[in-house]
Protein backbone atom coordinates (compact mmCIF):
# COMPACT_ATOMS: atom_id res chain seq x y z
CA UNK A 1 0.00 0.00 0.00
CA UNK A 2 1.15 3.36 -0.88
CA UNK A 3 2.39 5.31 2.17
CA UNK A 4 2.86 9.68 2.68
CA UNK A 5 6.12 10.54 4.40
CA UNK A 6 4.03 12.86 6.40
CA UNK A 7 2.34 11.86 9.15
CA UNK A 8 2.04 11.94 12.71
CA UNK A 9 1.49 9.22 15.62
CA UNK A 10 0.74 9.25 19.62
CA UNK A 11 0.11 7.02 22.21
CA UNK A 12 0.50 6.65 25.94
CA UNK A 13 -0.02 3.98 28.47
CA UNK A 14 -0.13 3.27 32.57
CA UNK A 15 1.54 0.84 34.75
CA UNK A 16 0.69 1.53 38.43
CA UNK A 17 2.00 5.65 38.43
CA UNK A 18 4.22 5.30 35.61
CA UNK A 19 3.10 7.34 32.62
CA UNK A 20 4.70 6.75 29.03
CA UNK A 21 3.76 8.91 26.27
CA UNK A 22 5.15 8.82 22.91
CA UNK A 23 4.54 11.56 19.98
CA UNK A 24 6.17 10.49 16.25
CA UNK A 25 6.15 13.03 13.65
CA UNK A 26 7.59 12.18 10.37
CA UNK A 27 8.35 14.47 7.02
CA UNK A 28 9.90 14.26 3.51
CA UNK A 29 13.43 12.90 2.93
CA UNK A 30 15.52 10.99 0.75
CA UNK A 31 16.10 8.12 3.31
CA UNK A 32 15.46 7.43 6.35
CA UNK A 33 16.35 9.67 8.99
CA UNK A 34 16.00 9.92 12.67
CA UNK A 35 16.06 11.68 15.92
CA UNK A 36 15.19 11.05 19.75
CA UNK A 37 14.11 13.16 22.53
CA UNK A 38 14.13 11.47 25.33
CA UNK A 39 14.78 11.42 29.45
CA UNK A 40 18.67 10.85 29.51
CA UNK A 41 18.52 7.52 31.29
CA UNK A 42 16.79 5.92 28.75
CA UNK A 43 19.40 7.08 25.71
CA UNK A 44 20.35 3.33 26.04
CA UNK A 45 17.30 2.33 24.19
CA UNK A 46 18.34 4.73 21.06
CA UNK A 47 19.44 2.04 18.83
CA UNK A 48 16.51 -0.35 19.83
CA UNK A 49 13.77 2.30 19.74
CA UNK A 50 15.66 3.48 16.00
CA UNK A 51 14.73 -0.25 14.82
CA UNK A 52 11.49 -0.23 15.72
CA UNK A 53 10.46 2.95 13.98
CA UNK A 54 12.37 1.55 10.75
CA UNK A 55 10.39 -1.82 10.71
CA UNK A 56 7.42 0.85 10.29
CA UNK A 57 9.38 3.36 8.32
CA UNK A 58 11.67 2.95 5.35
CA UNK A 59 11.81 6.50 3.87
CA UNK A 60 11.45 9.52 5.60
CA UNK A 61 12.68 12.15 8.46
CA UNK A 62 11.20 11.07 11.88
CA UNK A 63 11.57 12.42 15.50
CA UNK A 64 10.38 10.47 18.15
CA UNK A 65 9.52 12.38 21.42
CA UNK A 66 9.21 10.06 24.67
CA UNK A 67 8.17 10.97 28.16
CA UNK A 68 8.04 9.50 31.45
CA UNK A 69 6.11 10.65 34.32
CA UNK A 70 5.29 9.23 38.18
CA UNK A 71 8.33 6.48 37.86
CA UNK A 72 10.66 6.69 40.78
CA UNK A 73 13.44 5.12 38.96
CA UNK A 74 13.44 8.30 37.18
CA UNK A 75 13.79 10.74 40.21
CA UNK A 76 16.90 12.21 41.50
CA UNK A 77 18.13 10.64 44.63
CA UNK A 78 20.02 12.98 47.34
CA UNK A 79 23.54 12.10 48.09
CA UNK A 80 25.06 13.33 51.24
CA UNK A 81 28.94 14.03 50.39
CA UNK A 82 30.80 12.62 53.93
CA UNK A 83 34.06 13.93 53.47
CA UNK A 84 32.56 17.06 53.17
CA UNK A 85 30.84 16.58 56.05
CA UNK A 86 33.92 15.47 57.91
CA UNK A 87 35.56 18.30 56.64
CA UNK A 88 33.02 20.85 58.02
CA UNK A 89 32.79 19.06 61.28
CA UNK A 90 36.31 18.93 61.97
CA UNK A 91 36.97 22.49 61.31
CA UNK A 92 34.01 23.69 63.30
CA UNK A 93 35.58 21.87 66.56
CA UNK A 94 38.93 23.44 65.77
CA UNK A 95 37.16 26.45 65.63
CA UNK A 96 35.28 25.78 68.94
CA UNK A 97 38.35 24.44 70.51
CA UNK A 98 40.11 27.62 70.47
CA UNK A 99 37.73 30.00 70.38
CA UNK A 100 36.01 28.63 73.80
CA UNK A 101 32.31 29.55 72.05
CA UNK A 102 29.80 26.81 71.26
CA UNK A 103 29.23 27.33 67.64
CA UNK A 104 28.59 23.38 66.37
CA UNK A 105 25.23 23.51 65.56
CA UNK A 106 23.83 20.40 63.09
CA UNK A 107 21.39 22.74 61.17
CA UNK A 108 23.93 25.13 60.61
CA UNK A 109 26.18 22.13 59.10
CA UNK A 110 23.20 20.85 56.63
CA UNK A 111 23.36 24.41 55.00
CA UNK A 112 26.60 24.72 54.09
CA UNK A 113 27.15 24.16 50.64
CA UNK A 114 28.78 20.85 48.97
CA UNK A 115 27.39 18.46 52.08
CA UNK A 116 24.34 17.32 49.47
CA UNK A 117 23.91 16.80 45.72
CA UNK A 118 21.78 15.53 43.75
CA UNK A 119 22.20 12.10 41.34
CA UNK A 120 20.57 11.94 38.03
CA UNK A 121 18.51 8.50 37.65
CA UNK A 122 20.72 6.30 35.62
CA UNK A 123 20.18 3.76 32.72
CA UNK A 124 20.24 0.60 35.22
CA UNK A 125 17.45 2.18 37.65
CA UNK A 126 15.28 3.02 34.30
CA UNK A 127 15.69 -0.45 33.14
CA UNK A 128 12.27 -0.93 35.15
CA UNK A 129 10.33 0.47 32.53
CA UNK A 130 11.84 -0.48 29.45
CA UNK A 131 9.23 -3.22 28.31
CA UNK A 132 6.25 -0.62 28.92
CA UNK A 133 8.67 2.28 27.00
CA UNK A 134 9.57 0.03 23.69
CA UNK A 135 5.50 -1.20 23.75
CA UNK A 136 4.37 2.50 23.80
CA UNK A 137 6.91 3.29 21.04
CA UNK A 138 5.12 0.16 18.75
CA UNK A 139 1.89 1.38 19.57
CA UNK A 140 2.88 5.09 18.53
CA UNK A 141 3.97 3.43 14.86
CA UNK A 142 1.19 1.85 14.28
CA UNK A 143 -0.68 4.86 14.79
CA UNK A 144 1.81 6.42 12.62
CA UNK A 145 1.50 4.47 10.18
CA UNK A 146 -2.32 4.42 9.81
CA UNK A 147 -2.13 8.07 8.76
CA UNK A 148 0.82 7.56 6.18
CA UNK A 149 -1.25 5.36 4.81
CA UNK A 150 -4.10 7.54 4.81
CA UNK A 151 -2.23 10.01 3.43
CA UNK A 152 -1.08 7.57 0.88
CA UNK A 153 -4.24 6.81 -0.71
CA UNK A 154 -4.99 10.28 -0.72
CA UNK A 155 -1.76 10.71 -3.09
CA UNK A 156 -1.99 7.36 -5.25
CA UNK A 157 -5.87 8.72 -6.39
CA UNK A 158 -4.16 12.12 -7.28
CA UNK A 159 -1.29 10.51 -8.95
CA UNK A 160 -3.65 8.18 -10.80
CA UNK A 161 -5.81 11.57 -12.00
CA UNK A 162 -2.81 13.75 -13.08
CA UNK A 163 -1.02 10.67 -15.05
CA UNK A 164 -4.51 9.84 -16.85
CA UNK A 165 -4.04 13.64 -17.86
CA UNK A 166 -0.69 12.65 -19.39
CA UNK A 167 -1.50 9.97 -21.42
CA UNK A 168 -4.54 11.34 -22.95
CA UNK A 169 -2.35 14.48 -24.01
CA UNK A 170 0.12 11.50 -25.54
CA UNK A 171 -2.27 10.09 -27.37
CA UNK A 172 -3.90 13.48 -28.48
CA UNK A 173 -0.13 13.95 -29.77
CA UNK A 174 0.23 10.43 -30.91
CA UNK A 175 -2.68 10.78 -33.38
CA UNK A 176 -2.00 14.79 -34.45
CA UNK A 177 1.72 13.97 -35.88
CA UNK A 178 0.77 12.32 -39.12
CA UNK A 179 -0.63 15.89 -39.65
CA UNK A 180 2.35 17.25 -38.62
CA UNK A 181 4.81 15.19 -40.77
CA UNK A 182 2.34 16.28 -43.68
CA UNK A 183 3.03 19.80 -42.92
CA UNK A 184 6.73 19.32 -43.16
CA UNK A 185 6.66 17.60 -46.54
CA UNK A 186 3.86 20.37 -48.23
CA UNK A 187 6.70 22.91 -46.90
CA UNK A 188 9.60 21.14 -48.09
CA UNK A 189 8.19 20.11 -51.23
CA UNK A 190 7.08 23.98 -52.12
CA UNK A 191 10.58 25.04 -50.87
CA UNK A 192 11.70 22.46 -53.42
CA UNK A 193 9.60 23.53 -56.11
CA UNK A 194 10.38 27.35 -55.53
CA UNK A 195 13.82 26.41 -55.96
CA UNK A 196 13.30 24.77 -58.89
CA UNK A 197 11.59 27.48 -60.72
CA UNK A 198 14.72 29.40 -60.78
CA UNK A 199 17.43 26.55 -61.02
CA UNK A 200 17.66 23.58 -62.75
CA UNK A 201 15.63 20.33 -62.60
CA UNK A 202 15.98 17.41 -59.82
CA UNK A 203 15.62 14.17 -59.33
CA UNK A 204 12.34 13.38 -58.14
CA UNK A 205 13.40 10.12 -56.54
CA UNK A 206 15.88 12.20 -54.88
CA UNK A 207 14.01 14.58 -53.63
CA UNK A 208 11.86 12.01 -51.95
CA UNK A 209 15.03 10.54 -50.30
CA UNK A 210 15.41 14.10 -48.58
CA UNK A 211 12.00 14.24 -47.37
CA UNK A 212 12.07 10.75 -46.28
CA UNK A 213 15.11 11.85 -44.08
CA UNK A 214 14.07 15.00 -42.87
CA UNK A 215 10.83 13.00 -41.29
CA UNK A 216 12.86 10.26 -39.92
CA UNK A 217 14.99 12.83 -38.08
CA UNK A 218 11.54 14.66 -36.94
CA UNK A 219 10.06 11.78 -36.29
CA UNK A 220 8.90 10.90 -32.33
CA UNK A 221 7.43 7.64 -32.71
CA UNK A 222 10.63 5.85 -29.95
CA UNK A 223 9.54 8.76 -27.77
CA UNK A 224 5.95 8.60 -28.29
CA UNK A 225 5.92 4.50 -27.13
CA UNK A 226 8.43 5.45 -24.30
CA UNK A 227 6.33 7.61 -22.71
CA UNK A 228 3.36 5.55 -23.04
CA UNK A 229 5.94 2.79 -21.19
CA UNK A 230 6.42 5.35 -18.75
CA UNK A 231 2.76 5.52 -18.19
CA UNK A 232 2.26 2.09 -17.54
CA UNK A 233 4.67 0.94 -15.54
CA UNK A 234 4.07 4.16 -12.87
CA UNK A 235 0.31 3.37 -13.21
CA UNK A 236 1.72 -0.17 -12.29
CA UNK A 237 3.19 1.14 -9.41
CA UNK A 238 0.46 3.37 -7.72
CA UNK A 239 -2.06 -0.27 -8.24
CA UNK A 240 0.82 -2.84 -6.14
CA UNK A 241 -0.65 -3.18 -3.44
CA UNK A 242 2.49 -4.49 -1.74
CA UNK A 243 4.17 -2.69 1.19
CA UNK A 244 7.76 -1.73 -0.40
CA UNK A 245 8.36 1.88 -1.03
CA UNK A 246 7.66 3.38 -4.36
CA UNK A 247 8.55 6.97 -4.09
CA UNK A 248 11.86 6.26 -5.77
CA UNK A 249 10.61 4.45 -8.36
CA UNK A 250 8.05 6.84 -9.65
CA UNK A 251 11.08 9.76 -9.48
CA UNK A 252 12.79 7.63 -12.03
CA UNK A 253 10.33 7.83 -14.06
CA UNK A 254 8.88 10.94 -14.01
CA UNK A 255 12.45 11.83 -14.91
CA UNK A 256 12.18 9.95 -17.96
CA UNK A 257 9.27 11.38 -18.89
CA UNK A 258 10.55 14.66 -18.78
CA UNK A 259 13.54 13.52 -20.94
CA UNK A 260 11.41 12.05 -23.70
CA UNK A 261 9.00 15.65 -23.41
CA UNK A 262 12.28 17.36 -23.88
CA UNK A 263 13.30 15.16 -26.86
CA UNK A 264 10.05 15.44 -28.73
CA UNK A 265 9.95 19.31 -28.19
CA UNK A 266 13.03 19.73 -29.67
CA UNK A 267 12.42 17.05 -33.06
CA UNK A 268 8.59 18.76 -33.16
CA UNK A 269 10.08 21.77 -34.33
CA UNK A 270 6.23 22.88 -34.67
CA UNK A 271 3.89 25.17 -32.83
CA UNK A 272 0.68 22.71 -32.09
CA UNK A 273 3.38 20.41 -30.82
CA UNK A 274 5.20 22.60 -28.74
CA UNK A 275 2.01 23.13 -27.35
CA UNK A 276 1.60 19.77 -26.14
CA UNK A 277 4.64 19.92 -24.61
CA UNK A 278 4.56 22.74 -22.73
CA UNK A 279 1.00 21.18 -21.15
CA UNK A 280 2.48 17.66 -20.75
CA UNK A 281 5.45 18.71 -18.57
CA UNK A 282 3.03 20.95 -17.03
CA UNK A 283 1.29 17.53 -15.36
CA UNK A 284 4.51 16.32 -15.15
CA UNK A 285 5.79 18.52 -13.09
CA UNK A 286 2.77 18.42 -10.53
CA UNK A 287 3.12 14.61 -10.91
CA UNK A 288 6.99 15.50 -9.40
CA UNK A 289 5.48 17.46 -7.09
CA UNK A 290 3.35 14.97 -5.66
CA UNK A 291 5.61 12.12 -5.37
CA UNK A 292 8.59 13.84 -3.22
CA UNK A 293 5.59 12.98 -0.85
CA UNK A 294 5.58 9.41 -1.52
CA UNK A 295 7.68 7.15 0.65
Amino acid sequence: MMKSMTGFGMFSQNAGKTHVRVELKSVNHRFFDFSLNCPKPLIYLEDQIREIVHSFVKRGSVSLFLSVEGSEAFNPQIETNWSVVDQYISAAQEIQKRSGAQILDISSILQLPGVFSLRDADSLSARTVEPLVLETVRGACVQLKTMREKEGEALRRDLMEKAGCIRLEVRNLEAFMPEVRTHFEHKLRDAVSDFLEQHQAIDEDRLMNEIALFANKSAVDEELTRMKSHLTQFRGFLEDGQDDPVGRRLDFLIQEMNREMNTIGSKGNHAEVSRFVVLVKSEIEKLREQVQNVE
